[in-house]
């Protein structure tokens, strides 16, 4: 008996350590950033540049809230943004990305490895001819992250976005 009681007090007192995102991790993330990078259209040929700036925030523990827009050109604007939650149940991520042209996308299944959260994302309806990609955000702290997708382009994995934002 006393051998099942103590593995169990155990597992009570690391559990709930576990059942919280990483808030070292979304806190990288609080604050106003600015960046450049690159976006490609579906129906473009070559990748566009944009300049972009956003606010980053967490309403509570678990969740994080990105927002902003992006400029390509002069007049080309387009609202930017991801709602991201975390689910102690599951130790996943899931949210909404905002920023295609197609509507605001679908994030599932995310998971930190290191300074990388990664998310498999859908799109409301095909884009490069599916409706599936993928969404990295990585941020080793220091004021900077980077937010990119990679999609199925001819066949291939090709990166349709990337935006390095800093602090500032």
């Amino acid at each position: 008996m006393r051998s099942i009681i103590r593995p169990l007090l155990l597992a009570a007192f690391i559990a709930p350590g576990a059942a919280h995102a990483d808030t070292g991790f979304l806190t990288r993330f609080d604050g106003s950033f600015r960046g450049t990078g690159f976006v490609q259209r579906e129906q473009d040929t070559s990748p566009r540049r944009v300049t972009c700036s956003v606010e980053g925030s967490q309403p509570s523990q678990d969740q994080l809230r990105i927002s902003g827009s992006c400029r390509a050109a002069i007049i080309v604007r387009r609202q930017i943004g991801a709602d991201i939650r975390f689910d102690p149940r599951s130790q996943r991520y899931s949210g909404t990305y905002t920023g295609s042209s197609k509507g605001p996308a679908q994030l599932s299944n995310g998971r930190v490895r290191g300074d990388t959260l990664t998310f498999d994302l859908t799109y409301p309806t095909p884009v490069h001819g599916d409706r599936k990609a993928t969404m990295t955000i990585r941020n080793a702290g220091g004021g900077q992250f980077s937010l990119s997708v990679t999609d199925q382009v001819n066949g291939q994995p090709k990166k349709t976005s990337d935006v390095t934002l800093r602090a500032g």
